[in-house]
């Protein structure tokens, strides 16, 4: 029997899904740009579509059928079949690989937007600056009314981003924390006390809903060419939080769980609902909708201008394996830009400035010169 060379081989979809979490967690790389590239981004869609009630109640079956009923080979093979007729597998080894991605990289940016925040905004910029042309290029007509919702995109993004001003943001939980702290716990019975799968209240309830809707809207930027769910997050000063939670999963501790399922319920549900209504809004403004997320990425550009105001925080109360503790003299970076001093930081930050956009005209290049040759 001859082997049929079309099915991609297993490697090859966990490296596209590997390719998919990393842009989605890099702001300015599109995760629907990925699926553009890799020619999957309609059979996605078609599979998140046969997510519906049906599919679901028989997924749950096979599912009690596995567990509780006998003939457990017959109904493993029913289930296989059930996945494979859905295109189910292919979709779990994109999320594994996806998982994978995001998981092993999430410390790495949580460590450069701790230490070299402007060098790593000025990269995510030079991303962002060429991502533009991917919505341009997507445009079926230019016409002069289009200018209207790119200014309507840029405007939503500009106040979303001058709203949430991330160092109002830690000062309020700095001084929920203070307020323990000052209320003289016993810090060192609460530290022996954590241990793999405590609970120590590192969040909120306002933070864990908060986190359940970033999940819903970061998604449906997710699967949209040139806009990132990581930009999305970004303008909703909700990215450091949820890296943070992935960075610090090696822990076990139910806080970080928590925060990530009520994300991880915000995102399933928002992709369920995102992909039935950005299939019927794409198919009926086209065009309008384009130019919309052209404008959201102009906007952004804003949220991620690489000088930002710091202040220096005297004392900030943190709260780090269920212990309060304070450190002292930390650098946090306000939503206000301000132009930059002649330096060592400005020439940095140009270089990398500059391979971002290398780095996405490549792509850019990548995905174009494929839509050519379909052609």
């Amino acid at each position: 029997m001859k082997k049929d060379t079309k099915q991609p081989s297993l490697i090859k979809e966990l490296l596209m899904g590997f390719c998919l979490g990393t842009a989605n967690i890099i702001p300015g790389v599109s995760g629907g740009t990925f699926l553009l590239i890799f020619k999957i981004y309609e059979r996605v869609f078609s599979i998140l579509n046969n997510i519906n009630k049906s599919n679901v109640l028989y997924f749950l079956t096979c599912t009690s059928n596995l567990v509780f009923k006998a003939g457990k080979a017959s109904s493993l093979h029913t289930f296989i079949e059930f996945l494979r007729k859905n295109d189910f597998i292919f979709l779990l080894k994109l999320i594994v690989g996806a998982g994978v991605a995001i998981i092993s990289l999430s410390s790495v940016m949580k460590y450069l937007i701790i230490y070299h925040f402007s060098v790593t905004y000025a990269l995510f910029f030079g991303l962002i600056l060429m991502s533009i042309i991917i919505p341009v290029k997507m445009l079926k007509e230019k016409k002069a009314y289009l200018i209207l919702f790119v200014i309507l995109g840029a405007v939503c993004t500009i106040y979303v981003t001058y709203a949430v001003n991330p160092y109002e943001k830690i000062k309020k939980k700095s001084e929920i924390y203070e307020d323990q702290f000052l209320k003289n716990h016993n810090f060192e019975k609460e530290k022996q006390g954590v241990t793999a799968f405590s609970f120590t209240g590192k969040y909120t309830l306002d933070e864990y809903g908060y986190a359940l809707i970033c999940g819903a809207v970061a998604i449906s930027a997710m699967v949209l060419p040139g806009i990132s769910g990581s930009l999305v997050l970004i303008l909703m000063g909700a990215y450091f939080e949820v890296i943070s939670a992935i960075s610090g999963l090696k822990t076990l501790n139910w806080d970080n769980l928590a925060f990530l399922g009520c994300f991880g319920i915000g995102v399933i549900a928002g992709g369920l609902l995102f992909a039935k209504l950005i299939t019927a809004v794409l198919k009926r403004y086209y065009n309008a909708t384009m130019a919309f997320l052209m404008g959201l990425m102009v906007g952004s550009l804003y949220a991620l201008w690489p000088f930002k105001k710091s202040i220096i925080m005297a004392q900030q109360y943190i709260k780090k394996d269920g212990v309060i503790c304070v450190v002292e003299n930390m650098r946090i970076y306000t939503n206000i830009n301000e132009i930059p001093q002649m330096g060592s930081q400005l020439l940095f930050s140009l270089v990398f400035f500059i391979i971002g956009c290398i780095i996405m005209t490549f792509f850019i290049l990548k995905e174009f010169s494929n839509q050519e040759k379909e052609l």
